[in-house]
């Protein structure tokens, strides 16, 4: 079937890369189910040990155990009625030996006790490296698109439709 070493090599890589992207993209789907369930310890299952995010939320950069804080997840999970639904668009995932990038559109749906109806696109950017054999989130930044007519107003009205 192969007719050379160089070429049984190169269909190894490929389907080493093949393998590796579906991992890599596994841990947004775990993400969402995690979120669904409410169950912080799943959230954060995929996180490395010192993790660096660029959140939502403010500060501008939060790293190590603040990114993985289960008791402020459990305590914003309570701020919702029912389910929160997180889904995402295809992920694009870029692997290079011991480290992945994926990005994607993500979209949350449910109802803030104190806000009502929530449908919110942002963007995702996980950077992940292969600790130990399992691939890690070591950075996560999720954005959404600011106004530029000068008002300093996050845009979270749009949708990718």
């Amino acid at each position: 079937m192969f007719r050379t070493p160089d070429r049984l090599f190169r269909v190894l890589a490929i389907a080493e890369a093949i393998t590796w992207t579906i991992l890599i993209a596994a841990i947004i789907a775990r993400f969402e189910r995690a979120v669904l369930a409410r169950d912080a310890d799943a959230v954060f299952a995929d996180y490395a040990d010192d993790p660096v995010a660029y959140d939502l939320v403010p500060p501008l950069e939060i790293h190590g155990a603040r990114v993985t804080d289960h008791d402020g997840l459990r305590q914003w999970f309570a701020t919702w009625e029912g389910p929160i639904r997180m889904t995402s668009r295809p992920a694009t995932v870029l692997v290079d030996g011991d480290l992945g990038v994926l990005f994607t559109l993500q979209n949350m749906q449910g109802i803030r006790k104190d806000e009502g109806k929530v449908d919110l696109w942002f963007r995702c950017t996980l950077a992940v490296r292969r600790i130990a054999g399992a691939w890690k989130i070591v950075h996560i930044h999720t954005s959404v698109p600011m106004a530029i007519d000068g008002s300093g107003r996050a845009e979270t009205g749009l949708s990718p439709n």
